[in-house]
């Protein structure tokens, strides 16, 4: 998968640009590696080819608890790599690797903006992702979730419960991305100490349903964009003008039950005032790619009645 170049300003005034790519093999894990400069600014159409990339001089650093890679600038990049090595990998994909369950080592919590990629993680129902969150270690893990969106939650002990909040756009120092911190009334980030530029970022409570549970989830910006196909501009714009928050709810109400959609699901322990509990949060919402989708459910068919799709056109 990729996501789109951004352009920014650095500390010391350089105008910088960078894409995330997001790379696997035939290991079934992936990685987020970001591209910069030139090497950016290609054409979206150059990354949905899914042919096999060869990179050599990738930094990996860990981040938000998981691992991404930087492609230096002394660093190469090729495309339709005929080395064996690449081959392979493009026949494991072939072969349904890209229908896989990928184990991600990049915990960026990064979403909506990635090139059709389905959300990283094991793929689980929404009571297994809850049985599993019940006996969570000490790690971070990840799921891939089919439901469909229930209920947004609007309103807390009868009072109208905010859908979004200011956040500091500044780049932060070393990485260049946005603060995304809060802001205060003011419009002041007490983690850059200034006030500067600033965008409304999407942070709701959602209840998904699948075919045998329903879960409450908080589910953060790129996939809240997603889950209720609105931008967070979008929505305050709708909340500011005229019908105000019942034209908002409306069109909410609106999007419940409709479209299947694939859920990148992260259950984690957090502490809250000395009582440590499972924290399970959706980072990553898209529409199910039904085919894929499709086929995964005939494996589990196959697998249950301990037969092959092959035998199972023989017999036929």
């Amino acid at each position: 998968g990729f996501r789109p170049p951004f352009a920014f300003t650095s500390k010391d005034g350089k105008e910088l640009v960078k894409r995330e790519i997001i790379v696997a093999d035939d290991t079934a894990t992936s990685m987020t590696v970001t591209l910069w400069g030139e090497r950016a600014k290609q054409d979206d159409s150059v990354f949905e080819k899914r042919v096999p990339v060869c990179l050599k001089g990738v930094l990996v650093k860990e981040w938000n608890g998981g691992r991404s890679g930087s492609l230096q600038e002394t660093g190469d990049l090729v495309f339709d790599s005929k080395l064996p090595e690449a081959q392979r990998v493009q026949q494991w994909w072939s072969q349904g690797g890209a229908n896989q369950s990928l184990v991600a080592l990049s915990q960026d919590g990064a979403g909506g903006a990635g090139g059709g990629r389905a959300p990283s993680g094991k793929a689980a129902t929404l009571e297994e992702v809850r049985q599993h969150a019940e006996m969570l270690g000490t790690s971070v893990e990840t799921f891939s979730c089919v439901c469909r969106l229930a209920l947004v939650q609007t309103k807390k002990q009868g009072e109208a419960q905010p859908l979004s909040y200011m956040a500091c756009q500044e780049p932060k120092e070393g990485n260049g991305r946005p603060c995304n911190r809060r802001l205060d009334e003011s419009g002041f980030c007490a983690s850059c100490n200034r006030a500067g530029k600033a965008a409304p970022r999407l942070n709701i409570r959602c209840r998904f349903v699948d075919f045998g549970d329903s879960a409450w989830l908080t589910t953060f910006h790129e996939a809240a964009q997603s889950v209720l196909e609105l931008s967070a501009d979008e929505a305050k714009c709708i909340e500011q003008g005229e019908g105000g928050r019942e034209a908002l709810e409306g069109i909410l109400r609106a999007k419940y039950f409709g479209q299947p959609l694939q859920l990148g699901v992260r259950a984690k322990l957090d502490t809250y005032n000395g009582d440590t509990r499972p924290n399970v949060t959706c980072f990553d919402a898209r529409p199910v790619q039904r085919g894929v989708h499709g086929r995964a459910l005939l494996r589990d068919i196959h697998s249950m009645l301990g037969t092959t799709p092959a035998a199972a056109m023989a017999a036929q």
